[in-house]
């Protein structure tokens, strides 16, 4: 089990000043912005010994992962990349998808070689492309009706030479798609989420309350999500489920790679296959080979 700092990449960038009403509805989309990025390094004032953990944990988060053999082990039994940078990629390191439309560095979706690298023979969900984004899947519902809203990963170990005798299937993506079961997620960027998780709850709430008439008149509200334990703001992952990055850096190597660590100790395939609720068609006995 092994959880890496990879979160020290999110320290990287200041966060963006709130706007009054009148100057939101004045702005106009100028479109990409040209020239190479200003992001992707660290922050100015960081001390030297921090400068160094930064790369380090960078080093990190580019490593790729196999299941056995290397330096990086662990991968699976169910992932949907083999690498942090796989998915977060532009437009420099730690951003979001890479993709054939990025006008700094246009490359193929590398979940297309995924599915078929080190011998593995996995099919290719339908709605990953070679000139498409990255994507993860949900499914709305089990196939009795009930609520399922969890990750599926798109691939498995199964076939690869470092994972011998793993027989786990992928989901039935094109059965779910044809029951309008399934939702996509494009990865987000991680840039200044240190400086968000340093940021006092205290502040959080003050701007909220400093800024309640510009954000009614142009129809923006909202609450903040809080911890059931301690009562204190929870601010990143899709839904700002995780209380911390070292949370949802955990939850990322456990969910999107299948890397257990001390956060999330389980493996996720027999966890999808062994929920209260009856599972759909997509949700495919493993072996425990895989794990």
């Amino acid at each position: 089990m092994k959880l890496p700092n990879v979160f020290a990449v999110t320290v990287l960038v200041g966060l963006v000043a709130l706007l009054n009403a009148e100057s939101v509805q004045a702005q106009k989309d100028p479109g990409p912005r040209s020239g190479p990025p200003s992001v992707g390094s660290y922050y100015p004032t960081l001390q030297s010994y921090e400068q160094d953990f930064f790369s380090k944990a960078r080093s990190v988060f580019q490593g790729v992962e196999t299941v056995t053999g290397g330096p990086n082990v662990g991968l699976g039994p169910a992932f949907n990349g083999n690498s942090c940078v796989q998915c977060h990629a532009e437009p420099a390191v730690g951003g979001s998808s890479p993709g054939m439309l990025s006008k700094i560095n246009p490359v193929p979706n590398p979940q297309v070689t995924v599915a078929t690298l080190d011998g593995a023979q996995k099919s290719l969900p339908p709605f990953i492309t070679p000139d498409g984004p990255v994507r993860e899947v949900r499914f709305i519902h089990y196939g009795n009706g009930a609520p399922d809203g969890g990750v599926h990963d798109l691939f498995t170990i199964a076939g690869r030479v470092d994972a011998p005798g793993c027989v786990l299937s992928q989901p039935a993506f094109g059965q779910e798609m044809q029951r309008n079961n399934v939702i996509f997620r494009i990865p987000t960027p991680v840039f200044g989420l240190g400086l968000v998780e340093n940021t006092p709850d205290s502040v959080l709430r003050a701007n909220l309350e400093s800024t309640t008439s510009q954000r009614t008149s142009i129809g923006i509200q909202g609450t903040f999500n809080t911890s059931g334990n301690d009562g204190t703001i929870t601010r990143f992952g899709w839904k700002a489920q995780n209380k911390s990055l070292l949370m949802f850096s955990g939850e990322a190597y456990n969910v999107e790679m299948g890397i257990s660590n001390e956060l999330f100790p389980n493996d996720r395939a027999r966890g999808l296959t062994s929920r209260a609720a009856a599972p759909s068609a997509a949700d495919q006995p493993w072996s425990l080979a895989c794990g």
